[in-house]
């Protein structure tokens, strides 16, 4: 199978805005298959054959309908779900349908060709098909990618092994060799890491996470697992978490979203348009609130799937996608809520300045315009340290993150490799200090235990303690549970452990509640 000719970066892209993307060079001019409609039966089959046929431009089966690959006013990969005007527009423009005419009358009939169409109902027929002799489409990949078997796929076009269609959005990378040797992999490492050096980070962890999550769009074929979100945020505006978000937008590029108020049905459908028919591999939420709280169970649903079912927008037909996009939040003093905090990978920023937009002095000048000249080198660095590590046996570090383990130990392993160290090292203190309910909890628990030790106590009384009491979180009218609420409460967080603090229950007197009481690693030490 031939693939798309790719012109260098920056002369004119030849490839169609609307159109499906043909396998064929963009300036050769086949012949069209013919098919000859005047039997609707007949034509039917035929109509099949020609679609598997090479001589056209491709068709894809995906989330059980027909779709086509295009792109959009802005060059962005999109895939489009085809209805029954939009296969006879593809019938018309690639296939060559007529229907036999008779003239004339008794002996002196002929019959001559005319173009024809095939008619609307053999379209809705097509497409009510339950099975096409037609490629499974996964996905789009901007970028080259990791394939399950170690092998970097970086010829542009459908890939058979993996059911992705390679769309790069940097088109003249070199191709990167199965074998790096150690000064091509020294020389990549140098280079990420000069690019962001001039980063406020926290701790060397939040630098080592982001190129966790700058990775995953090439390897995320080869780990087979959900991928935590990435939260990006910092103490004040002007820190670089729009600069940290335009490379991947750069390299792969990037979907956003606005974050929803008190709106599940918006953001479910939100998420089923943006993994149904669009290629971006990288989805953002762009600057929540201030002080923000993700807390959404969608979210927290979503990022827990391989695949990704619900209704399209303004209809009663159900889709499905695989859920193969790296999902980001940023924002300023962004904490999580819920579920999320065990869903999310913390990416911090703090200038420890007054005015840190003004900042000045960077090792590689505007940080904005280095990348943009320098994007296919970066590229080509990550790609690099991958094919460098899965030569030399794809080491991993066993680190356990729930149903993202997978992830997390691959990447633990490739960062050790290449000598970016870390990775993951800030998780006890994030999940106290970033978490909503943990670090309310935390408080609450905390007091609790210096108040009264391991002794058993009633919801009552442990309400009535003031000092204790000024922890307890508020209900969503801003007010003090009272004690049977408060003890649901307790309920549903017996036996997790905030901190080093633990709820456990104890039986109650004879018509009476529960008693609980707070333990404490230092007890078994």
């Amino acid at each position: 199978m031939t693939t798309v000719d790719i012109p260098a970066q920056g002369t004119e892209d030849p490839w169609p805005t609307d159109e499906p993307l043909s396998e064929a060079g963009p300036f050769e001019q086949p012949s069209k298959p013919r098919v000859d409609v005047t039997n609707e039966a007949e034509s039917f089959e035929a109509l099949l054959r020609v679609m598997s046929s090479p001589d056209v431009p491709a068709l894809y089966v995906r989330s059980g309908g027909l779709n086509w690959i295009s792109s959009d006013d802005k060059g962005e990969p999109k895939i489009q779900r085809l209805n029954s005007d939009n296969l006879l527009s593809w019938f018309a423009e690639h296939v060559e349908t007529y229907a036999m005419k008779p003239q004339g009358r008794g002996e002196s009939r002929t019959w001559t060709e005319s173009r024809q169409y095939p008619s609307g109902r053999t379209c809705s027929a097509i497409l009510a098909r339950e099975r096409w002799r037609l490629p499974r489409l996964v996905g789009v990949a901007t970028s080259p990618v990791l394939r399950p078997d170690g092998t970097l796929c970086q010829v542009p076009g459908f890939d058979p092994s993996t059911g992705l269609y390679l769309f790069p959005r940097l088109r003249n990378v070199p191709t990167v060799a199965a074998a790096p040797s150690e000064s091509q992999v020294r020389e990549a490492r140098e280079l990420l890491l000069r690019m962001t050096t001039d980063f406020p980070w926290v701790q060397e962890s939040d630098r080592a996470q982001y190129f966790a999550l700058a990775l995953s769009p090439i390897l995320r074929p080869y780990i087979n697992c959900p991928t935590p979100m990435g939260l990006i945020t910092a103490t004040t505006m002007g820190s670089g978490k729009s600069y940290l978000t335009y490379l991947f937008t750069q390299l792969y590029g990037m979907g956003t979203l606005t974050w929803p108020r008190d709106a599940s049905d918006e953001l479910r459908k939100a998420i089923t348009t943006k993994l149904t028919t669009t290629g971006a591999p990288v989805i953002t939420f762009d600057n929540v609130d201030n002080g923000g709280t993700l807390k959404s169970p969608v979210l927290a649903d979503l990022l827990t799937k391989d695949y990704w079912e619900d209704r399209l927008l303004g209809s009663n037909t159900h889709v499905g996608a695989p859920n193969d996009r790296l999902w980001l939040a940023t924002g300023n003093n962004l904490r999580t809520g819920g579920d999320m905090a065990r869903r999310v990978l913390w990416v911090r920023l703090d200038a420890d300045c007054q005015h840190p937009d003004q900042r000045d002095g960077f090792a590689i000048g505007d940080f904005q315009v280095w990348v943009r000249e320098h994007a296919t080198e970066v590229l080509r660095a990550l790609l690099t340290l991958v094919a460098g590590w899965v030569a030399a046996g794809a080491p991993r570090r066993n680190v356990r993150m729930g149903g993202y383990s997978e992830w997390t130990s691959a990447m633990a392993g490739l960062l050790d490799w290449a000598g970016i160290p870390g990775f993951m090292a800030d998780r006890a203190e994030t999940s106290i200090d970033l978490d909503e309910e943990a670090g309310e909890w935390h408080a609450l628990l905390s007091a609790w235990y210096r108040i009264y030790g391991s002794t058993p106590k009633a919801t009552k009384e442990v309400l009535m303690h003031t000092d204790v009491s000024d922890e307890v979180p508020l209900t969503n009218r801003n007010e003090k549970p009272v004690p049977r609420q408060f003890g649901q409460w307790l309920n549903a967080r017996m036996g997790r452990y905030y901190g080093p603090y633990r709820l456990v229950r104890h039986p109650g007197p004879a018509n009476g509640g529960a008693l609980w009481s707070v333990s404490s690693l230092d007890d078994k030490q």
